[in-house]
């Protein structure tokens, strides 16, 4: 295709998101559609303050575009951009694209890529109606959304789109927007999974490029949302700590009691890991009990004056990691539990009772 002035436009995928840390699912996906739709180049744009995000811990920019950047190296179709830090304030995507519609210097076909999931949510975006007039709005159909539910979506979030009949899975309007749905080669894979992990104990190799797992190692990340590794103390100040350690866990304790958890199980982790001083593991009858029991967990011990600096996984369900920085508290659906098995993972660490812990310690 080319331009008004008969120069031929580079097509360039736009790959976003807080890439928090970039996976081989992102990857695999960008990958195909390169492919798929014979593009030239697909550009990574870490997210440097998500809308959606802004008031949970994120992992520094820094961080998160030096590992897309070690995804990537020695992909010639592949490229990452700073842009997202060069604008103050949150990074929306209609500004982002405008912005590279306005300062290319040379002629671009922008194809923007969005998981079904983010693209059944995108009323919530900042002038979403613009994202396909922009740029090809590509929507990468992922389980267990089916092409026939993101056309529904299209249908009702952008009613002047209707079908090409010619091209299946392309949806056009008369204004010349253009929204397409692809399919491509589903990973198991989330970023929120391999934090989960990586605060766990769990191996992530396989699941992120080598040279991002080393990088996640090297600089420490994802072990705490507020840095273990970082933390002082001389061993004077160990009993008041460890105290205090106990008073925070006697009182997770009780919440979980309260809130009708499941084999509850503590492992103590102070000798054996820098990950946390304590794990507690419990367990809901499913995954909206998980779901109720970690947000009233979250509230009910706010007031105790215990603060839970980020919590992994509400949205699911199957699996909830809640971060109490010395205490990590593994909120898990029966199977999801079995499947992980941080128990048999952790089978060194010394396990206790809840009903010891605070005999012992009242």
């Amino acid at each position: 295709m080319t331009d008004r002035s008969g120069s031929r436009q580079k097509k360039i995928g736009i790959f976003g998101g807080t890439l928090n840390p970039i996976h081989f699912g992102h990857l695999r996906a960008a990958e195909e559609v390169h492919e798929g739709l014979a593009l030239d180049q697909v550009w990574f744009l870490p997210a440097f303050v998500p809308p959606h995000k802004a008031d949970r811990n994120l992992t520094s920019f820094i961080h998160r575009i030096r590992m897309a950047e070690l995804a990537v190296e020695g992909i010639s179709h592949f490229r990452v951009s700073g842009l997202e830090a060069e604008r103050q304030g949150p990074s929306y995507s209609v500004d982002t694209l405008a912005e590279l519609s306005c300062r290319a210097g040379e002629p671009l076909r922008l194809f923007f890529m969005v998981g079904s999931d983010a693209f059944l949510e995108i009323t919530s975006w900042k002038d979403y109606q613009r994202l396909p007039v922009l740029s090809e709005l590509v929507v990468i159909a992922r389980p267990p959304d089916s092409e026939q539910k993101i056309a529904a979506g299209i249908k009702r979030m952008f009613p002047d789109f209707y079908p090409d009949m010619d091209r299946p899975g392309l949806f056009l309007s008369a204004q010349g927007g253009r929204i397409r749905i692809v399919h491509s080669t589903h990973l198991e894979i989330s970023s929120t999974d391999i934090r989960k992990r990586v605060r766990s104990g769990l191996s992530v190799r396989f699941l992120v490029p080598e040279k991002v797992r080393s990088y996640m190692v090297i600089n420490n990340l994802y072990v705490s949302s507020i840095g273990r590794a970082d933390k002082q103390g001389s061993d004077a100040d160990r009993p008041a700590q460890a105290l205090s350690d106990m008073e925070m866990l006697n009182s997770i304790l009780e919440e979980i009691e309260n809130n009708k958890g499941e084999d509850t199980c503590v492992l103590d982790m102070r000798d054996i890991s820098p990950i946390a001083d304590f794990f507690v593991i419990a367990q809901g009858r499913s995954t909206r009990h998980v779901q109720g029991m970690a947000s009233k967990m979250k509230k009910d011990l706010s007031r105790k004056g215990i603060k839970c600096h980020s919590v992994e996984g509400e949205v699911e369900g199957k699996w909830i990691l809640m971060d109490f920085e010395d205490i990590v508290v593994h909120l898990f659906y029966k199977s999801v539990r079995s499947f992980y098995d941080l128990e048999g993972l952790w089978s060194e660490a010394p396990r206790f009772t809840p009903e010891r812990d605070r005999s012992d310690h009242n």
